[in-house]
């Protein structure tokens, strides 16, 4: 009993963030279908128009991003993101989803350093170097960093806290170590890459 709880936990981890994404992009996407066409096909003379709902909505999502950075849009954020960390449990989600996202997407990116680290004489795993400032040291004073190890075929990974004599920086992008990464090594191994420690 206890290992069917322990795969029905693994399984909501695994689907919860594809099915949530997939409702939230279906959701937003069902709002702004058909105001595509509502506004331009009267401006553009067309009854109806192939794939201009997508287009709307691409157009829409890019100029949320403009109008973000100005002064006026981020006080108003500021407003709504005050009113949600009021929320209890609301606040966590929205915290996790936004930090997550800054981490992959933002000015700010975390995945961008790919790192090789040594476990002992043979073997080497790859990771994200995404803790550069060391806020921890092992038995013998040296400082640790933080490396992200994601997981094979998952949605998931590791954080390990290792000293910074044994991470060597990766010179790849980080989407194709991502790849190699996720899918077993099937994918992304295309380049010889060079380390620097």
């Amino acid at each position: 009993m206890k290992r069917i709880s322990l795969y029905f936990v693994q399984g909501l981890l695994i689907l919860l963030p594809i099915l949530g994404t997939f409702f939230i992009v279906a959701f937003v996407y069902s709002k702004i279908a058909g105001l595509g066409g509502a506004i331009l096909s009267p401006v553009l003379g067309i009854e109806y128009l192939p794939g201009i709902d997508f287009f709307f909505a691409v157009a829409l999502v890019c100029l949320v991003g403009l109008v973000g950075n100005w002064w006026i849009t981020k006080k108003m954020l500021g407003l709504i993101e005050g009113f949600i960390e009021r929320m209890p449990g609301v606040k966590n989600i929205y915290n996790t989803i936004k930090d997550s996202l800054k981490s992959l997407a933002g000015e700010k990116k975390k995945f961008d350093t790919v790192a090789l680290v040594k476990l002992n004489e043979k073997a080497y795993r790859l990771g994200f170097l995404t803790v550069k400032e060391a806020p921890f040291t092992n038995e013998e004073g040296n400082p640790l960093v933080g490396v992200y190890f994601p997981q094979t075929l998952q949605v998931a990974g590791d954080l390990y806290w290792v000293t910074r004599e044994s991470v060597s920086i990766i010179d790849m992008p980080a989407d194709q170590a991502l790849r190699l990464i996720i899918s077993g090594g099937a994918t992304g191994a295309d380049t010889k890459d060079k380390c620097n420690n």
